[in-house]
């Protein structure tokens, strides 16, 4: 309890001992949301992605979730039904995609009001958002350039703050989370749109914090004359920092937790994002980015 209440630990924690347990973790997530992935038929990309409609109703009379999914249904029409405002209001934001790249947006506007206002009385349309599928394939090239672009930015920032082998160490962890933060999509079918993409760049973001305070640390602690070797040096960086690195995860981690219970379906699964992104984002800054610029310290002692 010392620790999380802000102190150190006296003893050093091996970290660098269990990095091959940690690589088989990686892996085996890495092969289980693969292939779960591929079952459930590739990624569930969001209107965003693929293009859309987005139609925001109010009725006059009270109606639920349930009433309008199975008025959708009956006539063949698969839609997200998110309740918007507050719940004396009865307005609804209804969701669909479109169902191949040959549909006709502009008719499948038409179908779908025409479904609500047939089946419901005094429906009154608050607006209408399309997106046809060229947009949604230029806003998923475009939000796999900004990540890519992002890791590079980052990239380089830290080899101009530290080293060469502690930002190549960071952009080997950054990805690996990145990787593993999109997979978990796919396994548990989760939509991508665009908040999940910004969920990504924050557990980038979250990522990139929590490994630059350990090369802080690794940096500072490399300019005190001991005889410790670089393996020691890690493991004491990480064992210094990881009061701060739990507390601020378990902090971040209620947050979202809160966000998850309370936010409700809308935001359920870019709460889920966040939190197996925190989660992580940690674990990769003591077992992804650590090992990795102690394997090329190795390797630049072997080259001299």
């Amino acid at each position: 309890m010392k620790y999380l209440r802000g102190g150190t630990l006296e003893k050093i924690i091996p970290f660098i001992r269990y990095r091959i347990v940690a690589y088989a973790i990686s892996l085996s997530l890495l092969l289980i949301f693969s292939v779960q992935t591929y079952r459930n038929g590739g990624f569930n990309w969001g209107i965003d992605f693929v293009g859309g409609i987005k139609l925001t109703v109010k009725f006059e009379q009270g109606v639920d979730t349930a009433q309008i999914r199975k008025v959708l249904t009956q006539n063949k029409i698969s839609a997200v039904i998110q309740q918007v405002g507050k719940e004396e209001d009865n307005e609804y934001l209804i969701s669909t995609k479109l169902a191949s790249r040959s549909e006709n947006v502009e008719e499948s506007t038409k179908e779908l009001k025409a479904v609500i206002q047939n089946n419901f009385k005094n429906v009154e349309i608050l607006s209408i958002e399309t997106v046809g599928p060229a947009i949604g394939d230029f806003l998923k090239k475009s939000a796999g350039k900004l990540i890519a672009l992002s890791i590079i930015i980052m990239t380089l920032y830290l080899a101009f703050r530290f080293e060469l082998k502690y930002s190549i160490g960071a952009m080997v962890a950054l990805i690996h989370d990145v990787i593993l933060s999109v997979l978990f999509c796919g396994f548990a079918g989760i939509e991508i749109n665009i908040p999940i993409v910004a969920a990504i760049l924050t557990i980038y973001g979250y990522s990139v914090n929590d490994t630059i305070i350990i090369f802080d640390r690794v940096r500072e602690n490399l300019q005190i004359k001991t005889k410790q070797t670089f393996v020691d040096v890690i493991d004491k960086s990480i064992t210094q920092t990881i009061s701060r690195t739990l507390l601020t995860a378990l902090t971040t981690l209620f947050a979202v937790f809160a966000l998850y219970m309370i936010g409700g379906e809308g935001l359920n699964d870019f709460a889920s994002v966040l939190l197996f992104g925190i989660i992580i984002g940690t674990y990769s800054s003591m077992y992804i980015a650590s090992p990795f610029v102690l394997y090329w310290e190795k390797m630049s002692l072997k080259k001299a």
